[in-house]
């Protein structure tokens, strides 16, 4: 292949590439993509650059389309966080119900906006957590019965800093070795996993992530109000803020 037409066919996979992460909200699609079509050397920094145009035309479609957040405000979504983790006081004004996927990288992103959320609002807010594990990433739905397994322990916290912290060596081996760690019953652990139940309760999680605007992951919503993707901590304290001024009001 010519140099020339070598750089016309890098563009457009890239673009093609480009154009699937912007339509799933998450990169680890493009990732199996590149390697079909590159050596690995070099794979960084194209997909550094992929990274930088998403971001760009993300922004470019995020001023185009989002609604106003008065239009937000007034078209929330009922979630229920029945049943689901949640840290932070009971009596916490404003509820942040998270739809995750652990194989996701744009969901590992976020944490630090999440954190710095918890930090700057603490007793203020409270988190929740529901699982939307997207079907072609392979390593999430075992993950995700994962969470529920360690859940039903009372240790679904931690097992979520072990798989975000260690989002490339999701595996069943991973799972068992952490749930050791973590001071569980294996046996109990391994049983939830493969119960039926558990993978109901995340189809029931994902069903309800779709039907509203929240398919892709990272999705939020804060008090009912959708917040989607990776954003920075200011997007999140942007609505925190405007529906605890409501709150002052009533």
């Amino acid at each position: 292949m010519r140099q020339s037409n070598f750089y016309k066919f890098s563009f457009l996979t890239i673009s093609a590439l480009v154009a699937m992460v912007m339509l799933t909200g998450c990169q680890s699609i493009a990732d199996k993509y590149i390697d079909s079509y590159f050596d690995r050397k070099g794979v960084d920094q194209i997909e550094k650059t992929i990274d930088k145009i998403v971001a760009k035309k993300r922004e470019e479609a995020r001023k185009q389309e989002e609604p106003s957040l008065q239009e937000r405000l007034k078209n929330r979504v009922n979630v229920s966080i029945e049943g689901a983790p949640v840290k932070g006081p009971a009596n916490a004004p404003v509820t942040i119900v998270e739809f995750s996927d652990f194989e996701c990288p744009f969901c590992k992103r976020v944490l630090p906006s999440v954190d710095e959320v918890m930090k700057q609002y603490n007793g203020k807010v409270k988190l929740a957590f529901r699982n939307n594990p997207l079907p072609f990433h392979p390593k999430a739905m075992p993950a995700a019965k994962a969470a529920v397994a360690a859940q039903n322990q009372g240790k679904f916290w931690e097992m979520y800093d072990k798989m975000f912290a260690n989002q490339q060596a999701l595996s069943e081996e991973s799972f068992n070795k952490w749930a050791k760690e973590l001071k569980m019953d294996v046996k109990k652990f391994d049983k939830d996993m493969k119960d039926p139940a558990t993978q109901k309760k995340i189809e029931e999680d994902s069903n309800f992530a779709r039907a509203n605007g929240a398919g892709g992951t990272p999705s939020f919503f804060i008090n009912g109000v959708l917040l989607v993707g990776a954003q920075p901590f200011e997007k999140f304290k942007e609505i925190i803020d405007a529906v605890m001024a409501e709150n002052t009001k009533k």
